[in-house]
């Protein structure tokens, strides 16, 4: 999924309605209007662009109304900090097992009322799981700030100039091809095969199985 083209979708206010609307409910263009007091056409522009992106689908009823829905459950973070801007989005899927053992302890429960407070239950007990995971996530992404603005001082010391930091900076992150490096930083690969060589003889680097790497 293109990411800029993601986030310039998102950062549409109407498209955000829409999306939390349609999280609640399959909904039709005109209950969609109503609710939002966005004009019908405008609407239509909106879900046209969501549906595109694959963000919700569209189905029709047996009367042959349109209804739109979220298409899939997707995971989309957000990290920045002064050192970082990082944007990831990955598809949410139940494991099959995990869907069977939920399945099979709500077919025990006997009638729809002590069905729903046991799914209650669960459901606030699975809330308190993704709060506790979120606060594991948050102190972890501290840690990795505190711990790229060390590595960052220590390169501002043993970099020569500008490009040999960003190279440095970008191998911190893990290994990588000469081809990777000069794409990322958008110079010529024959320049970044001079840099690296001025790296490696200085011992800063090292170069194994045609990745180049920290030494």
């Amino acid at each position: 999924m293109d990411m800029p083209y993601l986030l310039d979708i998102l950062g549409n206010e109407n498209r955000r309605n829409i999306l939390t609307l349609l999280s609640y409910r399959p909904c039709y263009v005109t209950e969609i209007s109503e609710e939002l007091g966005v004009a019908p056409k405008a609407i239509i522009d909106h879900l046209k662009i969501l549906e595109s992106a694959g963000l919700v689908v569209s189905y029709h009823d047996e009367q042959g109304r349109k209804y739109y829905e979220i298409a899939d459950n997707l995971r989309i973070e957000v990290s920045i900090s002064p050192l970082m801007f990082d944007v990831s989005v990955s598809r949410v899927e139940v494991r099959s097992e995990e869907q069977k053992t939920i399945r099979e302890r709500y077919a025990a429960t006997s009638g729809a009322l002590n069905a729903l407070k046991y799914m209650s239950d669960e459901l606030q007990r699975l809330n308190r799981s993704a709060m506790e995971l979120r606060e594991t996530q948050n102190s972890l992404q501290a840690m990795i700030s505190e711990v790229t603005g060390m590595c960052v001082e220590l390169i501002n010391q043993l970099a020569a100039d500008q490009i040999e930091a960003e190279i440095l900076y970008l191998l911190i992150r893990g290994p990588a091809s000469y081809e990777e490096l000069a794409d990322k930083l958008n110079i010529p690969e024959d320049e970044m095969k001079g840099e690296l060589a001025r790296l490696l003889k200085k011992g800063i680097v090292t170069y194994r199985k045609g990745l180049w790497s920290i030494k």
